[in-house]
């Protein structure tokens, strides 16, 4: 414990004898903790959370999603699509650069040309793998033809790897340090393991409703202290703004069901919000597990009280489908209702039961070890087996698991993007189809939501699909996530949406 005070206190001077944030007694400055680091500023590598959330606050696409998981424009001030769905016209928006230089749409181009330049090798240059082609008929229009219609292109767009970026910089090498975009904040310095700072962006183009400018802030101090009982400690002493992970050695101080503990609630709130991201079993169709023991071991899980007695209420049961609660599409009756008894006759009926080896990592074990109990229960004793991170990926990608726990954080809104893990030609290791799952009817249901534009029957064949896999019993929904922060009462404006973004140009200190 002493050595955690003495972290606290070094750590408390630290971040005061780097404070180069605007020079004002006055100036509001938001501070949190990024435990991890950050690696990049260059958002064609923004694939942690740790880096998406730098790079929102720097860099803007030609959309964005808003906190309503709405997309809406950005650089773009409109858009049109064509009756075949195939090109797509932006109309960009007068802005400039952190530079002063202004926004053309041949920058645009150049972002994506560089996004898909197999010598920078981002790993999001998937992301426009299905535009054909691309123009710039005049500084203020960019069009982009597809190879077929895609009606969740425009959610792709609003991705961080998708963010305009100053060929000037980008060519100098100075993105991953320094950044250079149109963000609400631009780079200030960087003192390397111990704080990033942000200063406004004065001649960004948002305002608020009443005609102010945005953003309100006059800057972002991100520190990177490793040890998370020590960055919850500067919360508690008024040195960071925001409590964006909750770690499990004081979940249960500060969380009592789900809501902040009495003891915290006069000076702090918290908020809560759909994360699009299901956590989940995983069945190796190759190993053919008949589909009444897969619907025994969904019926044999009592998710409320795995969420009460292992999350600390942070979540909501998966009592639905695969698509997690916050996307249209989401099949909210789909899911195999908790049913002991049942479970148990059908697993009784069995004279010899399948050996099964249900693979994790370390920070599931609990969970595992849940679902094995409640399977013993029932009369199936099954293996937790606990590797390495590296080991995992490299067995489910080659299929020698039978059973895995998996999650899925969505790349971008839409049902879609989930669906995909179960379609017949996204089988690992061509794509992410890890349970190697393939049934005729449900890639009929998949390829037409692909390609059907109209939200309402986009919304229908979502829940067609979600609910002819959970009929079959295909995997095993956990629960949904949820974005948790705490934050003091003097802070106001800090939005998320469903991706857990950190948006910040409305934010401010009162």
């Amino acid at each position: 414990m002493m050595y955690r005070l003495l972290l606290a206190v070094f750590s408390a001077a630290l971040i005061l004898g780097c404070s180069a944030v605007p020079n004002s007694e006055d100036a509001q400055v938001f501070r949190y903790n990024e435990p991890t680091g950050i690696p990049t500023l260059d958002p064609a590598f923004a694939r942690d959370k740790s880096t998406i959330w730098a790079v929102q606050q720097l860099y803007e696409g030609l959309v964005r999603l808003d906190a309503q998981n709405t997309v809406v424009p950005a650089l773009a001030s409109s858009w049109s699509v064509s009756e075949d769905g195939l090109h797509y016209t932006f109309n960009l928006r007068s802005t400039t650069f952190h530079s002063g230089r202004k926004v053309l749409a041949a920058d645009v181009l150049y972002s994506f040309q560089r996004l898909l330049d197999p010598t920078v090798a981002s790993p999001g240059s998937w992301v426009l793998e299905r535009v054909s082609s691309m123009d710039a008929p005049n500084d203020s229009t960019v069009v982009l033809e597809l190879s077929s219609p895609f009606s969740s292109f425009l959610s792709l767009l609003t991705m961080p790897y998708c963010s305009v970026v100053d060929p000037q910089q980008a060519r100098s090498g100075a993105l991953a340090t320094s950044g250079g975009g149109t963000g609400p904040f631009k780079f200030h310095v960087w003192h390397y393991g111990e704080k990033l700072l942000f200063h406004r962006n004065p001649n960004y183009w948002e305002k608020n409703s009443d005609g102010t400018p945005l953003p309100l802030l006059d800057g972002i101090a991100i520190s990177f202290l490793p040890d998370e009982q020590s960055a919850f400690l500067e919360f508690l002493s008024e040195r960071f703004d925001m409590l964006g992970n909750i770690a499990p050695s004081f979940k249960d101080d500060i969380l009592q069901d789900g809501v902040l503990a009495e003891k915290y609630s006069a000076d702090y709130r918290l908020e809560r919000s759909p994360f699009l991201n299901t956590e989940y079993l995983v069945f190796n169709a190759d190993k053919q597990i008949p589909r009444e023991l897969r619907w025994a071991v969904n019926a044999a899980i009592d998710r409320e009280l795995m969420m009460r007695t292992l999350r600390s209420g942070a979540g909501s049961a998966a009592t639905g489908g695969f698509v997690p609660k916050g996307l249209p599409g989401h099949a909210a009756d789909a899911g195999i209702a908790f049913d002991k008894d049942s479970a148990a006759a059908i697993v009784a009926g069995f004279e010899v039961l399948p050996e099964l080896v249900l693979t994790t990592v370390a920070n599931y074990r609990d969970l595992c070890e849940f679902v094995q109990g409640a399977l013993s229960d029932i009369g199936w004793n099954i293996e937790v087996n606990v590797v390495p991170s590296a080991t995992l990926r490299s067995e489910k990608s080659s299929g020698s698991l039978d059973f895995f726990r998996a999650s899925w954080i969505a790349d971008y809104p839409d049902a879609e993007n989930y669906l995909m893990l179960f379609a017949g030609q996204n089988k690992a290791p061509v794509g992410p189809n890890y349970s190697r799952y393939a049934r005729k009817e449900f890639d009929v249901l998949f390829d037409q939501l692909s390609s059907e534009t109209h939200p309402q029957v986009r919304e229908r064949l979502s829940i067609q699909a979600d609910e002819f896999l959970m009929r079959d019993a295909a995997c095993v929904p956990l629960y949904y996530d949820e974005v948790l922060r705490v934050f003091p009462k003097r802070l106001h404006g800090v939005q998320t949406n469903a991706l857990n973004a950190l948006l910040l140009h409305r934010a401010e200190l009162r």
